[in-house]
Order: C-alpha cells, then sequence, then structure tokens
C-alpha cells in the first residue's frame, strides 16, 4: 500500500469532518466524559465544591452518585 501524503490526510479528514459535522455520538461523548474524570477525578470534584454555583446545586454530590452508579454496571 502506497504511502499517503500529508496534504492528502488532511483534505480527505477535512471532507470527514464536514460530512458528519450535524451528527453527535452521545455514547462517545459520554465515555470520553467518563475517562477525563476517572482520570481527574480529585480535581473535579474539589472545583465543584469550591464553586458556589455548583454548591447549591449539589453538582459535587451528583457527579459522585453517577461515578458510583457507573462503577457498579461495569
Amino acid at each position: 500500500m502506497a504511502p499517503i501524503s500529508d496534504q492528502d490526510m488532511d483534505a480527505y479528514l477535512g471532507e470527514q469532518s464536514r460530512l458528519h459535522a450535524g451528527e453527535f455520538n452521545t455514547l462517545g461523548a459520554l465515555g470520553e466524559l467518563y475517562q477525563y474524570v476517572g482520570r481527574y477525578r480529585q480535581e473535579v470534584l474539589t472545583a465543584l465544591e469550591r464553586d458556589g454555583v455548583c454548591r447549591k446545586q449539589r453538582l459535587r454530590q451528583r457527579l459522585e452518585q453517577v461515578i458510583a452508579l457507573v462503577s457498579t454496571k461495569s
């Protein structure tokens, strides 16, 4: 198989991006978010606790519930 030039690859990826611009992969996005939270869990929880608006909405507790729920399912 012949190698693909960077220019050809950029053109292809740009076209694919345009073709799929209106699509959104919800499960993929949730998976990425979960990986991020898994990697930076303590930092995210601390930031949610320090922010007044987040505290009022109890976002730290809600995120901890989601983490616990997903952890028991996997």
